[in-house]
C-alpha cells in the first residue's frame, strides 16, 4: 500500500499583511525564525564565530572598512570609548586619539610623575588611559597594564591612577589614550573623504585616521557634529555645535577634497528652519544628497557654482528617519525605519518595503525603542539586518532580502549590538 503526500514549495519568508487563516500555505508564519528561503527551500540563517575579543562589556558600535588610495585596507571597529584596528595577526590595536608630550619621571604605586607642563585636563582627562610605552605592545591588544586616571594635577605635574601602576615604574615615555564619550542611546557615524576616515557622534569633536594617526580634523568648524557624510568631494557633518551653541536644525561641508577645511571659499553651510525637525541622520542616492528628519526629509544636488556647491530644492514631508541609525546604504539606495514602516528611497521618493512584516514588528516593540533601531547591511546575502529590543526584553533582528523581496526573523543567543563588513 502507497500513500501520497504532497510537498509544497516555499516561496515566501515572514508574511504578516493578512491573517494566518487565509495565508497561502506557501508562506511562513510568525513565529517562524532563523531561516532564509534559497531556491523555495528555508535554509538556516548565517552563524557567526569570534573573530577578535576587544574585552568585557565592550560596546562595539561600528564595524567597517576603511581603504587607503593607494589599495591599503584596515578593519575598523568603533566602540563607546575607542576606535580599534584590526590586526592580521589574530590581535588588535587601539587608534584612538593619544597624548604623548613629555616623559615620565617616576612612578609610585598610583602616582606618575612627569615634566609635561600641558597635562591640564584637557589634553589628558579623567577617564583617559595611561601605560608606559616599556609595557605596551601596540598591535597586541589588550593590554593588562593600561591605568585609568583618576586625577590630573597641573602643580606639581602629576596623575593620579585609579590604582596602583603595576608595569614598569621608572622613568621614560609614555601614552595616554584619550578614550571617547557617546551620547546616551546613539552612535557613531562615519565617512570617508581624501583618504581620511572621518568619524563622529555629537559628543566629540570630528576625529579622523589617516593610517598612521588619530586627532581631530577642526576643533573649531567641525565640532560635536552627530552625523557626517562623504557627498561631492566634500565631508558633510549634520546637528553640530558652533561655540557652545548647537545647531540641529544645520548642515555644513568642508573644502573640496579636505575634510580638515571649513574655512575654504568652497567650504559652505546651511540651515533647515522652515520645522521644527531636527535632521536625524544624512543619505546619498545616485546624485542625490537627502537629509532627514523626523517627519520630512530634503532633497539636494551639485551646482555648477564653487561658491553655492550644494543646493536643498526639494522637501518631501509626511515620511521621515524616526530611527536616526536604522539608516542603511543598500542597492545605490536608503533603506530606513520610519514612523509606521520601512521605506526604500527610489530616486527621492520613499517606496515601503514593509508590507509584510511592519505590522508585526510595530507591535513586538515599543516607540522608544523604534528609536533605537540599529541597521546595517549584509551584502553577501543581500540582506538589511535591524537589531533592536522587543516590550519583553529580547534583542531580535527582522531582516529584508532587498534581492528577492522577502522578510525574515533572527535571534541570536548572544546580545547583538551591531555588525558590518571588514577586511579578512
Amino acid at each position: 500500500m502507497y500513500e501520497r503526500y504532497f510537498i509544497r514549495p516555499l516561496k515566501d519568508g515572514l508574511v504578516q499583511d493578512i491573517p494566518s487563516l487565509y495565508s497561502n500555505p506557501t508562506e511562513l508564519e510568525w513565529p517562524a525564525k532563523n531561516f532564509r528561503i534559497d531556491q523555495n527551500s528555508v535554509k538556516k540563517r548565517q552563524g557567526y564565530l569570534e573573530d577578535r575579543n576587544l574585552g568585557s562589556g565592550v560596546n562595539v558600535q561600528v564595524i567597517t572598512m576603511f581603504q587607503e588610495s593607494d589599495g591599503t585596507r584596515h578593519t575598523i571597529y568603533l566602540t563607546d570609548k575607542n576606535a580599534c584596528r584590526r590586526e592580521s595577526t589574530g590581535t588588535w590595536s587601539y587608534i584612538t586619539e593619544e597624548y604623548t608630550t613629555g616623559t615620565i619621571t617616576s612612578i609610585s604605586g598610583a602616582t606618575v610623575n612627569g615634566d609635561s607642563a600641558a597635562w591640564d585636563g584637557t589634553n589628558v582627562a579623567v577617564g583617559d588611559f595611561f601605560i608606559m610605552d616599556t609595557d605596551h605592545g601596540s598591535t597586541s591588544e589588550p593590554d593588562t597594564d593600561w591605568a585609568e586616571i583618576k586625577a590630573v594635577n597641573v602643580d606639581p605635574q602629576t596623575l593620579t591612577l585609579v590604582d596602583t601602576y603595576y608595569g614598569a615604574t621608572g622613568s621614560g615615555n609614555y601614552t595616554v589614550r584619550k578614550v571617547y564619550s557617546v551620547p546616551a542611546n546613539e552612535r557613531w557615524t562615519y565617512a570617508i573623504v581624501a583618504d581620511k576616515f572621518c568619524f563622529t557622534n555629537g559628543n566629540v569633536n570630528v576625529q579622523y585616521y589617516d593610517g598612521a594617526t588619530t586627532g581631530e580634523l577642526d576643533a573649531t568648524e567641525a565640532k560635536q557634529a552627530r552625523f557626517c557624510l562623504a557627498y561631492a568631494n566634500r565631508l558633510i557633518i549634520a546637528d553640530f555645535y558652533t561655540s557652545t551653541t548647537r545647531y540641529p536644525f544645520s548642515l555644513k561641508w568642508s573644502k573640496e577634497g579636505d575634510p580638515t577645511d571649513w574655512t575654504d571659499n568652497t567650504a559652505g553651510s546651511t540651515d533647515f528652519i522652515e520645522t521644527t525637525d531636527y535632521i536625524t541622520n544624512l543619505g546619498k542616492v545616485g546624485p542625490n544628497i537627502i537629509a532627514y528628519r523626523r517627519n520630512s526629509y530634503k532633497v539636494g544636488h551639485r551646482t555648477a557654482d564653487y561658491k553655492n556647491p550644494i543646493l536643498f530644492p526639494q522637501t518631501v514631508t509626511g515620511i521621515g528617519l524616526t530611527a536616526s541609525y536604522s539608516l542603511v546604504h543598500a542597492r545605490g539606495s536608503n533603506i530606513f525605519l520610519g514612523r509606521d514602516d520601512f521605506y526604500r528611497i527610489d530616486s527621492s521618493e520613499p517606496i515601503p518595503v514593509g508590507k509584510e512584516i511592519r505590522h508585526k514588528f510595530f507591535s513586538l516593540v515599543g516607540e522608544t525603542e523604534i528609536e533605537k533601531t540599529y541597521g546595517y547591511c549584509n551584502t553577501l546575502l543581500n540582506e538589511v539586518r535591524w537589531l533592536t529590543t522587543d516590550t519583553d526584553g529580547n534583542r531580535i533582528c527582522v531582516v529584508w532580502n532587498y534581492k528577492v523581496d522577502k522578510w525574515y526573523y533572527y535571534d541570536y543567543n548572544d546580545a547583538i549590538l551591531s555588525g558590518g563588513r571588514g577586511e579578512n
